[in-house]
This record gives structure tokens, C-alpha cells and sequence, in this order.
């Protein structure tokens, strides 16, 4: 008795050379998608952190200026953009003069023994409002030295700008301002 194999169909020996074309093609349309997600996740993802960067940087700024500013002995300069007083910065009994918070060109920069440095670049906006020992807010620019030494508190307003998105972050800070 012989044995014959029976053959097998044609469907049977493997992939046609269309099938694997539209195999190819289907598995492309599906890399491309998720290609385009995980650059779409990974924009979203940039976008957070440089959000948080920005939002950081200016807590950092918001909490020196605070710090600082709430051991001001005296006030020298007290205006919208500017504020600039004397205080005991080192902690050694001496107080140094003219530490100086202001904006130029947009960037937010400290002065302090001739000393420039920009704490914040393209900021949006920087607010002092400067209120007195009975509680009033004054105008500004706080003009004369006996009203500049009756500043108790500053508030302070900084904002910045990033992509259409505004972070705006608002202090106080209580002078010690000697009058």
C-alpha cells in the first residue's frame, strides 16, 4: 500500500506576498500612532516642567526678597518696580546699605555691594505695595523719609509668563524698618 501525502492548499504554505504587504502596512499605521502619542506625552510632559521651573524660580525669588526684606532697618526706595532698603543681611550687627530689588528690561535683578544679579529673566510683572503702620496703603513712589519709615509691610506680586499660561505668586513681608 502506498501512502500518499495529501497536499496541502495553496492558503496553507504561508503568506501570500499581499497579505504580508497589508501585514507591513497595518503593523506602519500602528507604530505611527503610537509614535505620535508618546511625542504628544512627551511635549505635555516638557510643558509641565518647565511650568513648574518657572513656578519655582519665582517662590525662590519671592521667598529671598521676603526674607530679606523683613529685616530692612530702613527704607531707601519705594516704588512700583523698586524697592530698595538697609538691613543686616550677614547677621553680624553691621547693617549694609543699598540691597535693591528692581526691574530692567523685564528681568528682575538685586543689587547688593555692587554686586548685580538677575534673579529672573522676562518677568511679566513685579508689584510692590507698600502699607503703613495704621494699616493704609501707600502711593506710590513713597516719596518722603518719614514716610518711607512708617512701611511696616510690603506686598509683593511677581509674575511671569510662559506659553499663554500666567504663574503669579503674592507675599507679604513685615519690615522691621526702625522709625
Amino acid at each position: 500500500m502506498s501512502r500518499c501525502r495529501p497536499t496541502a492548499p495553496a492558503s496553507e504554505h504561508g503568506l501570500s506576498l499581499l497579505e504580508l504587504l497589508i501585514t507591513i502596512s497595518l503593523l506602519a499605521i500602528f507604530m505611527a500612532a503610537v509614535y505620535e502619542s508618546v511625542i504628544s506625552g512627551l511635549r505635555v510632559a516638557n510643558a509641565s516642567d518647565e511650568r513648574e521651573a518657572i513656578r519655582q524660580q519665582l517662590a525662590n525669588t519671592l521667598d529671598l526678597l521676603i526674607r530679606e526684606a523683613s529685616i530692612a532697618s530702613n527704607v531707601d526706595n519705594a516704588e512700583d518696580q523698586r524697592f530698595q532698603f538697609d538691613a543686616d543681611l550677614d547677621g553680624n550687627g553691621t547693617t549694609e546699605n543699598n540691597v535693591n530689588y528692581n526691574v530692567s528690561s523685564g528681568d528682575l535683578q538685586r543689587t547688593y555691594n555692587g554686586i548685580t544679579v538677575t534673579l529672573i529673566r522676562d518677568l511679566s510683572s513685579l508689584d510692590f505695595n507698600f502699607v503703613d503702620s495704621g494699616g493704609s496703603t501707600l502711593s506710590t513712589p513713597v516719596g518722603s523719609q518719614p514716610t518711607r519709615d512708617t512701611i511696616r509691610v510690603v506686598q509683593i506680586t511677581v509674575t511671569a509668563t510662559n506659553d499663554q499660561e500666567t504663574i503669579s505668586l503674592t507675599s507679604a513681608a513685615y519690615l522691621r524698618n526702625n522709625s
